[in-house]
Parts: structure tokens; C-alpha cells; sequence
């Protein structure tokens, strides 16, 4: 015959933090240059692609 433990700890849903492992506010600490990096590529490729169009509506007018 098995007694049931009287002392158990009582389960508790995991925070946020314990559930990822980090904060989004972690992340962005640990890889801010990383994340600088890809937006400067991001609005390298957003002008090109923008002065390109231009440059192709001004080539049919003429």
C-alpha cells in the first residue's frame, strides 16, 4: 500500500521568460547590430527598387 505525498509542489504555468528562455527586449540587447545590419540592407534594396521604377517611368516617356 502507497501513501500519497503530502509535500508536493503545486504545478504552475510557465512565465514568458521560462517558456523561451528570453525577452524579446534580450534579444534585441544581444542583436542590436545584427538587426541594424539587415535593416540598412532592407532600405539599400527599398531605394534601389524605388529609383529603378522611377527610372523605367521616365524611359517610357520619352
Amino acid at each position: 500500500m502507497s501513501l500519497p505525498q503530502q509535500h508536493l509542489p503545486k504545478d504552475r504555468p510557465a512565465t514568458r521568460e521560462q517558456e523561451w528562455g528570453f525577452t524579446i527586449w534580450d534579444f534585441i540587447a544581444d542583436n542590436w547590430l545584427y538587426l541594424l545590419g539587415i535593416l540598412l540592407i532592407l532600405a539599400i534594396f527599398f531605394y534601389a527598387r524605388y529609383n529603378w521604377r522611377r527610372r523605367q517611368q521616365k524611359n517610357r516617356m520619352n
